[in-house]
């Protein structure tokens, strides 16, 4: 709100403001605090057209839905924080200081790395997740290994802990000629690796 009579100076000053800060909270997961959408693909986009090596990693949760079924959306939020909290320290604490985090949405994250560096951060990823998910859970259900949810039908259904599935695609393979090719093929490794059972990850191989 401004009062009138205003200055035409000060009203156009205030409407980019607001306009800047909703660009900023549409770059900006406001769940985990990551960057979001937008400033992923420009962040791929960006190394893309410099030639830069790098490498792209798609995570994804297994098992999600079933998690937040069994406890509700609050604690299902809570994972995702939790998980965004694992992967963004470390990538920082094994990456180069350009390593970038950012949350796509629900339980997908992208991190952006050096290629060299990419199968490292997706090992130490998958270790971290698997020593640390079993906190997400009670004590009854960690004991069990396991949750029991029940499905539209009535049924009831076992199903594992969370574990988390990795697709990496890197210009040490091959090159890219678009953010969205990159993103593409890192998308097809991690929907590859979500087929093994448990936490794994997968390097797209294939030079062409």
């Amino acid at each position: 709100y401004i009062v009138k009579p205003f200055d035409t100076p000060e009203l156009l000053a205030r409407i980019r403001g607001v306009l800047r800060r909703a660009k900023e909270m549409r770059q900006q997961s406001p769940l985990t605090g990551l960057p979001g959408n937008v400033r992923i693909d420009e962040e791929i986009e960006q190394r893309v057209r410099t030639g830069a090596e790098f490498a792209i990693l798609y995570a994804d949760l297994d098992y999600f839905k079933a998690f937040n079924d069994h406890y509700g959306f609050m604690r299902g939020d809570q994972a995702i924080q939790f998980t965004a909290r694992l992967i963004q320290d470390t990538a920082s604490e094994n990456g180069s200081p350009d390593t970038f985090v950012g949350h796509v949405g629900g339980d997908d994250f992208v991190v952006v790395c050096e290629a060299d560096e990419a199968e490292e951060v997706a090992e130490l990823i998958v270790r971290r997740f698997d020593a640390a998910v079993p906190d997400l859970y009670d004590d009854e259900d960690r004991e069990r290994g396991w949750i029991a949810v029940t499905n539209r039908r009535g049924e009831v259904q076992q199903f594992p802990f969370l574990s988390i599935s990795i697709g990496v695609a890197t210009t040490g393979r091959r090159s890219f000629g678009h953010f969205a090719e990159a993103v593409a093929i890192a998308t097809e490794m991690k929907t590859y690796t979500k087929a093994t059972p448990g936490s794994s990850w997968a390097v797209y191989r294939r030079t062409s």
